[in-house]
């Protein structure tokens, strides 16, 4: 072996190596992967079948659920960066998918179109079915136990936040 080899293995076995990560069981990257190939498929879906991206079907969704919403309660309660939800907003009025009223003099309510209606039960036609798809061979209980899980997980995202945060503080 050369000097020079000799140089850069020993600096190589000096160099700090990375921790392992069990891929397989690492349950927020499992739940991200999950999320982002759904999210980037349902968009794709329904960009061909109706011209609008999943952040606007999400925010529809909202909608059609709730009603009513202003941008901020949408934002919120979707966990969406609000410059992402002010755009799908602009996207849908433009569209006359969701029909604006102004409340006050800074708040703007928004509610489903009456042509958005159709639409929306069409989508929601198609995210149920592609959930559907996700559970094939799920019996009862273990939807059931997803769902329960998933909620869990759901309940704990404020200490995660806070763990960040106090992260955050401290540097």
């Amino acid at each position: 072996m050369s000097t020079k080899a000799k140089i850069k293995a020993r600096a190589d076995a000096d160099k700090p190596k990375p921790k392992p990560l069990d891929l397989d069981n690492y349950v927020t990257g499992l739940i991200s992967w999950l999320n982002n190939r759904l999210s980037a498929d349902a968009s794709n879906l329904y960009r061909k079948y109706s011209g609008i991206g999943i952040s606007d079907w999400r925010v529809l969704a909202y909608l059609g659920v709730k009603g009513t919403g202003i941008g901020a309660e949408i934002s919120d309660f979707l966990g969406m960066d609000k410059a992402a939800v002010s755009r799908s907003i602009t996207t849908l009025r433009k569209k006359k998918l969701v029909i604006a009223d102004a409340t006050d003099g800074r708040k703007i309510e928004l509610r489903l179109s009456g042509k958005c209606i159709i639409l929306y039960n069409e989508i929601l036609a198609l995210a149920l079915k592609r959930e559907e798809i996700l559970l094939d061979g799920f019996d009862k209980e273990e939807r059931a136990l997803v769902i329960r899980l998933l909620h869990k997980m759901l309940a704990n995202l404020p200490k995660v936040a806070q763990y960040s945060s106090d992260l955050i503080t401290k540097t």
